[in-house]
């Protein structure tokens, strides 16, 4: 699947011939891109409700939102619900665009990003027996942290971790990082709050809840790797995205998703 650089696009061609490759990258005239056309985006395959699998499909908020802003574009979009790190390596090789993916410093030198699509809230989890005082990521100094594998959680908090100064523990889903939070294996877990709260609500984890002051609000967007070329493609996207807040569908798909997980 990797072999090469595919740029998430399949069977492309324009009117009569097909589209020039040049060095494995493909340059593409994104405003007169037919509606046959497929682009690629990956999504977490485990951070319901925002993105998950179920079965083979990807479901959740950022899958709703992009395929309802591919159709107002009238471009086919296929979705990949994977791993995190999986995604990350799909858009370091150009294979695919990545939703759902927080800006840092890092990413800004690799990656080409659309407007915000989502604002998320980032918060700490803990047991409700463990008395946490926290303000601000400095205050985590010292503490086993539950995370996702392959995340961001903003530039404060990943300077800490790089720097020693806090102990990340990967997991692969936040129900992961919850049962170990449960049996005290952590000493905090974070987490987006939807996700959060959709799983406290199933009762499995009782003794664990949400602390009131959020570590990081991150907005979520679209991203391609800068070799993709993709700047046109998300500014049209971009333009979708503007058109479905306009007419409502935004506010629908987000409380759909959100509130029937």
């Amino acid at each position: 699947m990797r072999a090469g650089v595919r740029v998430g696009i399949q069977g492309l061609r324009s009117t009569g011939r097909r589209l020039v490759f040049a060095s494995g990258l493909c340059f593409l005239p994104w405003l007169a891109v037919p509606a046959s056309a497929q682009v690629c985006v990956a999504v977490d395959s485990h951070n319901a409700p925002f993105m998950f699998a179920r079965g083979d499909a990807a479901e959740g908020l950022y899958p709703a939102l992009v395929r309802a802003a591919f159709q107002q574009m009238q471009l086919s979009v296929r979705l990949e619900a994977v791993p995190w790190s999986r995604a990350l390596r799909q858009i370091d090789e150009a294979e695919c665009g990545v939703a759902g993916i927080y800006k840092n410093r890092e990413r800004l030198l690799k990656y080409e990003f659309s407007a915000p699509v989502f604002v998320e809230r980032v918060l700490l989890y803990v047991r409700r027996d463990r008395r946490l005082a926290f303000a601000t990521p400095q205050d985590l100094a010292g503490l086993r942290i539950g995370v996702i594998r392959g995340w961001s959680y903003g530039d404060a908090f990943d300077g800490l971790r790089r720097a020693g100064v806090l102990q990340a523990e990967e997991v692969a889903s936040d129900a992961q990082n919850f049962s170990k939070l449960e049996s005290g294996r952590l000493d905090a877990a974070l987490a987006v709050e939807q996700a959060g709260t959709a799983l406290l609500s199933g009762g499995a984890h009782p003794s664990v809840h949400a602390l009131p002051q959020p570590l990081a609000v991150n907005a979520t967007h679209l991203a391609f790797h800068k070799s993709a070329q993709m700047g046109p493609l998300l500014k049209r996207f971009d333009d979708a995205m503007e058109q479905l807040r306009r007419d409502g569908s935004h506010d629908r798909l987000v409380l759909q998703a959100l509130l029937t997980q």
